[in-house]
């Protein structure tokens, strides 16, 4: 069976960039204390009791693809400033992120929060690509999104840690919507509370089955290049009272200014002016 490399939260970003290349996806141990971690943890236990598992999108593709025994919510910035002060404001991510996706941007923002809770009895996700969700503007030359899968609770193969196939984001570009692959050629993403998978928004993966009688909490937090919009609509459920409470870097990744391309123009904009003129 293939393995992902785990390294610890203080390896070099250059060392952690070459493992990320190399195989699609990185587990870094640590990335938040235990405290932080309880914290975004009691911060969306209401939520978590609040929402039924299963897709509400009422489209057969969407229901396959979201799992009958996973809950899933979004919007996190609304509904936990533990989420903001340590997982979108993230400093290893914010210089991984910004590493990988600036050669093709001016900024990039966030693409979404989301909670992904995989219920006893849920099967495996099929395999996928994250940057097909735009496919018009995918470049094999290099990335449009990038991806942290936060461990809240353990991840094991048993209970539906993330599946990846390795190497894989240097095939060439292509829709996936499930992948042929030998067993041996997968990896699980086994990690312990707290931990985190970086991961390439190329490589093939997704939520591996879970065969246990409890849950596994994941948190996905995912950024996007600044030119393309993202899947969550975050200024929708941040609203302006709330964003204003915040630092202005949130407000920038959460779509509260706007965008300023280094060789075209600016867009997102409020009276033709940037949209962080709304907090002046």
């Amino acid at each position: 069976m293939a393995q992902l490399t785990t390294l610890d939260r203080e390896t070099p970003v250059d060392d952690l960039l070459a493992v990320l290349h190399r195989d699609g996806g990185v587990i870094v141990r640590d990335l938040l204390t235990d405290d932080q971690r309880q914290a975004i943890v009691d911060d969306l236990a209401p939520s978590l009791e609040a929402t039924a598992p299963g897709s509400r999108s009422g489209l057969e593709q969407w229901e396959l693809f979201h799992g009958s025994q996973t809950i899933r919510f979004c919007g996190l910035a609304a509904r936990s400033r533990a989420f903001v002060d340590h997982a979108l404001l993230h400093p290893l991510l914010s210089e991984v992120v910004g590493r990988e996706l600036l050669s093709g941007c001016a900024d990039y923002w966030l693409n979404t929060g989301q909670v992904m809770a995989v219920g006893p009895g849920e099967r495996a996700q099929y395999l996928h690509r994250d940057e097909n969700n735009w496919p018009e503007a995918v470049n094999p030359e290099r990335e449009i999104t990038i991806s942290c899968m936060f461990a809240l609770s353990d991840f094991t193969q048993d209970n539906g840690a993330t599946v990846v196939v390795p190497g894989t984001q240097d095939l060439p570009p292509g829709l996936v919507r499930g992948y042929d692959v030998v067993e041996a050629d997968l990896a699980y993403a086994e990690m312990p509370a707290g931990a985190g998978m970086l991961y390439s928004g190329k490589v093939i993966h997704g939520a591996g089955s879970n065969a246990t009688e409890t849950w596994r909490y994941g948190m996905h937090v995912s950024f996007v290049v600044g030119w393309l919009r993202p899947e969550e609509a975050s200024p929708l459920q941040v609203d302006r009272e709330r964003a204003a409470d915040l630092p202005e870097r949130a407000r920038q990744l959460l779509g509260w200014s706007s965008y300023h391309s280094d060789a075209g123009g600016r867009t997102w904009l409020v009276d033709f002016e940037d949209a962080s003129r709304l907090f002046s």
